[in-house]
């Protein structure tokens, strides 16, 4: 974990892939990123990237043409993929 502060907030980011882990504002004292809390997920909060959560039988129609894009976007099959 790498933590990186000034007088206002502090950040911390994972050592492997700098995920912001955490985001703490010291005026504030309130922590505004997931905690990874096992017992209801024990991730953090990854870029989730072209979209978040999942689409409607799996796709989407753009410019009147239908593409398919399986939960969590393409970036997380490829990887999945790469790992066979």
């Amino acid at each position: 974990m790498i933590t990186l502060e000034n007088d206002y907030i502090k950040v911390s980011l994972a050592a492997k892939g700098a995920e912001l882990q955490g985001l703490f504002s010291k005026e504030t004292k309130l922590e505004y990123l997931w905690n990874a809390n096992p017992k209801y997920w024990a991730k953090h909060s990854p870029v989730l990237f072209p979209i978040v959560g999942s689409l409607k039988n799996n796709s989407f129609i753009y410019q009147g043409k239908s593409y398919e894009l399986p939960r969590h976007g393409f970036a997380r099959i490829m990887f999945l993929i790469s790992k066979k």
